[in-house]
């Protein structure tokens, strides 16, 4: 039995986590693990749709009663411990270097372009 109060307790200490961790903000967790998706792992994001099948059946008393309690904490605990090892500032600076490497990589292309260029007209 998952005990609403609990769930939503935990659920909510999960969305400081998305903001801060991925700047992700949702008003729920189905939101937070769409908008997540790629750049989550695999078993993350199936965590993630157990999180959001689970918060959205846990609204019914009678239904809650009947889910089991230990998959449902062990996806929150993976999650929690996953978005908890991300470092915003490395993963801002992998993102700033992808991006100057692409500027870097046309750059090239360009004067490799017109280098040959030049050398089809003579000029070289």
């Amino acid at each position: 039995m998952i005990d609403r109060q609990d769930f939503n307790t935990r659920a909510e200490a999960l969305r400081p986590l998305f903001e801060d961790r991925l700047r992700i903000k949702a008003r729920d967790l189905r939101e937070a693990f769409h908008r997540a998706g790629p750049e989550l792992p695999r078993g993350i994001r199936g965590d993630g749709v157990l999180l959001s099948k689970t918060e959205h059946l846990v609204a019914n008393p009678h239904i809650a009663h009947q889910l089991e309690d230990a998959p449902v904490w062990a996806a929150f605990n993976r999650v929690t411990v996953h978005l908890k090892k991300i470092d915003p500032k490395a993963r801002r600076r992998g993102i700033i270097l992808d991006r100057l490497a692409g500027i870097a990589f046309n750059i090239l292309v360009v004067i490799v372009g017109f280098v040959i260029w030049l050398w089809w007209r003579g000029y070289v």
